[in-house]
């Protein structure tokens, strides 16, 4: 089984039938692309309605689009099928102008420039596509998983692009599970772009995390506790365009990557989660040799 077989069975014409893989270089970008197809379905329109030129024929070409995004795996999550109803050619003034744009940008970018099709590349402007979301097939929307075909397009003719079935989940899920506390490392972008659903648990997460600058391995040790607890003080760290301690404003955030040494309990007091603190600045020699200077 394929999924140009499902496509056909559901009454597409396959030469009718563009097929977009939608697979930022970075993957960073590809989890928060995943991401903003499930906390932001708005803004992933806007990420899908304009493409470089090559792609833009293709769609001008075809009445129907099947949208794909990949994963830093290489499987390919169905998003949805889409009916093109036409296109509006808008400047690159008009594109960047767009406030649902900017808000994209700022959740995607970070890691290897942004991976907005509108941000770069435009030259003196794109065809901005009507893509109308489809009943038929919604039911594997989020569900239905493919390997991405090799090569490098990321638009595709439905004809020449079968898609072998990888598997059919139970329940839609665009974002993987939140790994295990100690086995979670993030970056600075990803904090930025995190789903929803990794937020709402990492806000009972109380403990003691590191900081490693990636320029050059330099160490920070630091607690977090309150309201929202890991998730609130990581926000804090890459916030602005300087760290927050005196030692950390002297770095970019954007170069931060940020793990968890130890988890406490939610119940845990501040004395606690200080002491604890304390004890790994002195394990690890963040106060002598590191970025904490108390």
């Amino acid at each position: 089984m394929d999924f140009a077989t499902l496509r056909k069975g559901a009454g597409f014409d396959l030469p009718k039938v563009a097929i977009m893989l939608h697979q930022p270089s970075v993957a960073g970008q590809r989890a928060a692309l995943l991401a903003l197809v499930a906390d932001h379905p708005a803004l992933f329109e806007r990420y899908q309605d304009n493409h470089p030129k090559s792609a833009e024929a293709t769609l001008k070409r075809r009445s129907f689009a099947a949208s794909f995004v990949v994963d830093v795996h290489g499987e390919a999550r169905f998003v949805g099928m889409y009916a093109i109803k036409g296109w509006t050619f808008r400047d690159f003034a008009q594109l960047q102008a767009d406030p649902q744009r900017q808000a994209l940008a700022a959740l995607i970018e970070g890691e290897g420039g942004s991976a907005d099709p509108a941000a770069e590349g435009a030259g003196q402007g794109r065809a901005v596509f009507d893509l109308e979301p489809l009943e038929a097939l919604a039911g594997l929307n989020g569900r239905l998983v493919v390997r991405r075909p090799a090569g490098q397009a990321y638009m595709r003719l439905a004809e020449n692009c079968p898609l072998p079935l990888f598997r059919i989940e139970e329940t839609a899920q665009y974002v993987p599970p939140l790994p295990e506390w100690d086995a979670l490392v993030l970056t600075a972008a990803q904090i930025k772009a995190l789903p929803k659903s990794w937020g709402e648990r990492m806000t009972q997460w109380r403990g003691i995390y590191l900081i490693v600058d990636a320029r050059d391995g330099a160490r920070y040790v630091g607690s977090a506790y309150g309201a929202e607890n890991i998730l609130g003080r990581w926000r804090a760290h890459v916030a602005g365009d300087k760290g927050v301690t005196v030692e950390l404003g002297k770095r970019d955030p954007a170069l931060f990557r940020f793990s968890i040494l130890e988890l406490l309990s939610p119940t845990a007091s501040v004395g606690d989660v200080v002491l604890r603190e304390g004890s790994w600045k002195e394990r690890l020699g963040t106060r002598l040799w590191g970025l904490n200077k108390n």
